[in-house]
């Protein structure tokens, strides 16, 4: 009896283990999605730089021209501009080895390069958040890898007693049932065939294995002992992977709000130092430090977007939630 529980226990223990690793795997997608939107953003940000850069150039071509600015002023925009052309060439890279990993993920054999993951990455106002103890709660009754350990857990102590059932005798009905005939011959009043039958008890007792016996319950519950710390490791885990989480979230939404500000306020100063520059009050360094500015901000910006909408799922992760 202890022998079809505990294997009952462990079927429940597999089929949870798929379960988590359903989840891991709808986690993975959704990080390297999110990623991939904000990878695109980041190189629409580099394609604008690149382009107000260029402009800038032209301008500068002809202040020099009239003989109202330095040519030390172009080169410097030039290097610039080479640097923000390599930036492009590097993110739109990193973005095509994304969306192989994100074919890989999907179980996608041959990349044609046709994959265009569509999504907004703008947070939702006031979206909620659960607190610690509701999270925790949660992961105890919905998460996988959780349950799977509490099912080994069980089997395992389901070992333990059948270990010890090896100390009681065994009771066996045994019966046969037959026909016999003779090869050659008979005499006197021998039968040539006939039936041949029998049913008894059969009683066991294991009175020369008694040190085997207790090997094997020392065995078993040194298993017992390693699955219960396994457990309590998990369990450690579980409320460090949800207090991560958590703190990643929050972290990831103040961030946002800053860097939001900062973004109007880096375009507003770009266009001040363009406009200085233009009317030879300004130098050709603050144009490119607001513009760099500028760059760094959006990039920043979208990359933490990102991090919020991961972190949300690394969240749902942990809680072990759909």
């Amino acid at each position: 009896v202890n022998q079809v529980k505990a294997a009952d226990l462990l079927r429940q223990a597999a089929s949870q283990q798929l379960a988590r690793s359903r989840e891991e795997l709808v986690f993975n997608v959704s990080s390297v999605f999110n990623t991939i939107l904000a990878q695109r953003h980041v190189i629409e940000s580099l394609a604008f730089s690149r382009k107000t850069l260029a402009e800038h150039l032209n301008r500068i071509d002809a202040l020099i021209e009239a003989q109202k600015a330095a040519k030390v002023d172009r080169m410097r925009t030039e290097v610039r501009l080479a640097d923000i052309e390599q930036q492009l060439v590097r993110e739109k890279n990193l973005l095509a080895i994304q969306q192989r990993t994100l074919a890989n993920l999907l179980g996608l054999k041959i990349f044609e390069g046709k994959l265009s993951p569509q999504g907004e990455l703008e947070m939702r106002e006031n979206a909620p958040v659960p607190n610690l103890k509701i999270a925790l709660s949660t992961a105890w009754d919905a998460r996988g890898d959780y349950l799977a350990a509490l099912s080994s857990l069980e089997a395992q102590a389901k070992n333990v007693d059948v270990a010890r059932s090896g100390h009681w005798p065994t009771l066996s009905v045994q019966g046969s049932y037959g026909g016999r005939w003779a090869a050659g011959p008979t005499t006197g009043t021998g039968d040539k065939q006939g039936d041949v039958g029998r049913v008894g008890l059969v009683l066991e007792v294991p009175i020369f294995e008694g040190g085997q016996v207790v090997a094997d319950i020392r065995e078993q519950q040194a298993n017992l002992a390693a699955a219960q710390e396994r457990l309590r490791l998990l369990e450690l885990q579980v409320r460090l992977e949800i207090e991560t989480a958590l703190l990643n979230v929050e972290s990831s939404v103040e961030r946002a709000a800053a860097i939001r500000k900062s973004i109007a306020q880096a375009r507003e100063s770009l266009r001040i130092e363009q406009l200085k520059y233009n009317l030879g009050k300004g130098a050709i360094v603050d144009v490119l430090d607001a513009q760099t500015a500028l760059l760094e901000s959006e990039t920043t910006y979208y990359r933490v977007l990102a991090e919020y909408h991961t972190a949300t799922a690394q969240l749902k992760l942990a809680m072990g939630a759909e």
